[in-house]
C-alpha cells in the first residue's frame, strides 16, 4: 500500500458518521450534464456520486482510498442506490484501464495530473461533458492548503485540443476559493 493511500484510509477511517457535502458547482450545474453515465473521479466517501446516484445517474467512483469507497457503498445501502466503486491510484500510469466510456467524468476538489488529461478524454463519449470544481491559487494564499493541489486562473481553459470550455466561473467565499469548469467533448 503506498503512503498516498495509507493517508487517505486513515483519513475515512477516522472520520466517523460525518456525512459528505455536495458541491454547490455540482448542484447547480446537474440540468447541464447528460443523462446516463458518470464517472467520478477521486470519489472518496461519495459527496458526487450519492447525489447524482438519487438524480438517476449511472455512476462508477473511483478512488485510492478502499475506506472512502466503503463509505459510500455504506451510504448508497442507506439510501437504497447503487454505486460501482474501484480501487485506482490516479497518479500512475493508465490508472483509467478497464473503464467504459462515459457520458459525463465529475472531478470535484481534486486536482488531476496532466498525464490523466488525456485518459479522462478517452473515456467520455463525444458530447460528453466534463465537470471539475476545486480549489484554486486564492484557496492556498488564504489557507495554506498546498499549492500543489490548487488550480491557477484559468489552468485548464485549454487542457485537451478535444474539450470544448463551456463554462468558467469561481467562486470566492470565506471558507474557500474555487474554480469550476464545464467543458464538452468533441
Amino acid at each position: 500500500m503506498s503512503v498516498s493511500q495509507e493517508k487517505w484510509n486513515s483519513r475515512y477511517r477516522n472520520k466517523g458518521e460525518k456525512r459528505p457535502s455536495v458541491p454547490g458547482y455540482l448542484q447547480r450545474s446537474l440540468s447541464q450534464l447528460r443523462v446516463g453515465t458518470v464517472l467520478d473521479v477521486a470519489a472518496g466517501d461519495g459527496a458526487a456520486s450519492l447525489y447524482l446516484a438519487a438524480h438517476g445517474f449511472e455512476v462508477t467512483a473511483l478512488d485510492i482510498a478502499e475506506q472512502g469507497l466503503k463509505r459510500l457503498v455504506d451510504f448508497a445501502q442507506e439510501q437504497g442506490l447503487h454505486v460501482k466503486t474501484h480501487v485506482r491510484d490516479l497518479e500512475q500510469t493508465a490508472a483509467l484501464n478497464g473503464l467504459a466510456q462515459f457520458d459525463n467524468i465529475v472531478i470535484t476538489l481534486y486536482k488531476p495530473e496532466i498525464a490523466l488529461w488525456p485518459e479522462l478524454v478517452d473515456h467520455l463519449n463525444p458530447g460528453g461533458r466534463l465537470l471539475l470544481t476545486t480549489f484554486n491559487l486564492t484557496h492556498h494564499e488564504m489557507t495554506g492548503f498546498s499549492r500543489r493541489f490548487c488550480l491557477t486562473l484559468n489552468e485548464l481553459e485549454t487542457i485537451h485540443p478535444d474539450l470544448e470550455l463551456l463554462e468558467y466561473s469561481n467562486t470566492d467565499n470565506d471558507k474557500s476559493w474555487m474554480d469550476h469548469y464545464l467543458f464538452q467533448r468533441r
